[in-house]
């Protein structure tokens, strides 16, 4: 059949072609002229199958932007992240600091001098933390200093020099003179350093932290014998307990021969603090082997409630009329224990008595020195 359609009308119909659009006739008539037209085929072609593959990539280009875009958003949310994280690390350790807990604070150089002035260097034991904005209120004649705990940074370690007790470089610790006219305590950061005339010791406080009510517990008498620190410069001990009947008595025996002299010196001191910490307990026994060659027979001895009662009253009747202080004469040793300042008082009168210092520690000596 002879094509009767021109190039010009065939392309006038290829939009109605491609949409199904024509009759019978007339779509039969353009497809004879596609045949034989490669111009208006391809022409055909061309708009039959562009706008899909178009619209798809149009698609997939829009996707890819959109994945782009979170991923950069993704990215910069972290990284944003973790900078407000690090910034308030640093913000929190450097600047804004935390509230020092008073086991952290440690007082050095405490005294009080001719003019009634309490000097000390206040710290943390935190080495990379130092003390700061120390603020000082008081009320009722206590004296409270509060103060943030924060680190230590490069620059000042480097840069910010002074010069304390010779030492010159960059310090951490806080000079403090308090004029104690009209206290009755000194707080700093939690701690007690100073109360009616005595700067607490921060043994007393240690010390007083391992009390126990009851001599049944050997577990709470061996953290009391290790905050003496016994065990380790004793050469050892074994400890038995009679908790039967009244009284009751801690037994210690010492593994490392001794020279009867030396038992007495020092020791009565911690026998005393023994008794003091435990409510219940009412004699603190010992016993050890003597020295070979030294003649001696003495192996052991104890000390009572009623003794340490006693020999306290005296030793606190002496202290007063000598100081011109009028500290109190207690009916029962334990209530020595019932404060820090008591606990201090009675370490004190012990120092006088024996010669026993607060802080250091029981060292054995035989005749080798060692």
């Amino acid at each position: 059949m002879k094509n009767d359609l021109s190039c010009g009308v065939v392309r006038d119909l290829l939009p109605s072609y491609v949409e199904n659009l024509l009759g019978k006739e007339s779509q039969e008539a353009v497809e004879r002229h596609l045949e034989n037209c490669p111009e208006c085929r391809a022409e055909q072609e061309a708009m039959a199958s562009p706008p899909e593959a178009e619209e798809t990539a149009k698609e997939v280009d829009y996707l890819k932007r959109v994945k782009k875009g979170t991923a950069r958003k993704m990215i910069l949310a972290v990284v944003c992240t973790i900078l407000l994280v690090m910034g308030g690390y640093l913000l929190k350790e450097f600047v804004i600091g935390w509230t020092p807990d008073a086991e952290h604070i440690r007082i050095e150089f405490a005294h009080v001098d001719e003019d009634n002035n309490l000097t000390l260097l206040a710290d943390t034991y935190r080495g990379a933390y130092e003390l700061r904005g120390l603020k000082a209120v008081t009320k009722d004649g206590v004296l409270t200093y509060t103060a943030r705990e924060v680190r230590v940074n490069l620059f000042q370690a480097l840069f910010m020099r002074t010069k304390i007790e010779d030492v010159e470089g960059y310090v951490k610790q806080v000079p403090l003179s308090i004029l104690l006219d009209g206290l009755t305590e000194v707080w700093i950061c939690g701690r007690l350093v100073w109360q009616e005339g005595l700067i607490i010791h921060p043994d007393t406080l240690r010390m007083l932290e391992t009390k126990t009510p009851y001599c049944g517990d050997p577990v709470a008498l061996g953290r009391i014998l290790d905050a003496l620190q016994l065990q380790e410069f004793t050469g050892g001990h074994t400890m038995s307990l009679q908790t039967s009947e009244r009284p009751y008595v801690l037994t210690l025996k010492f593994e490392k021969r001794i020279s009867p002299f030396v038992i007495w010196d020092w020791t009565e001191s911690y026998f005393l603090q023994i008794l003091a910490l435990v409510d219940n307990l009412d004699e603190v026994a010992y016993a050890f082997e003597p020295e070979k060659g030294s003649g001696r027979t003495v192996t052991g001895g104890r000390v009572t409630v009623e003794y340490a009662t006693e020999l306290m009253a005296k030793l606190t009747e002496a202290y007063n009329l000598r100081c011109g202080t009028s500290w109190p004469v207690h009916e029962n040793f334990k209530e020595y224990a019932e404060s820090p300042l008591e606990y201090q008082r009675m370490i004190t009168l012990l120092e006088e008595q024996s010669g026993y210092r607060q802080g250091s520690v029981l060292i054995w000596s035989d005749k080798a020195g060692q």
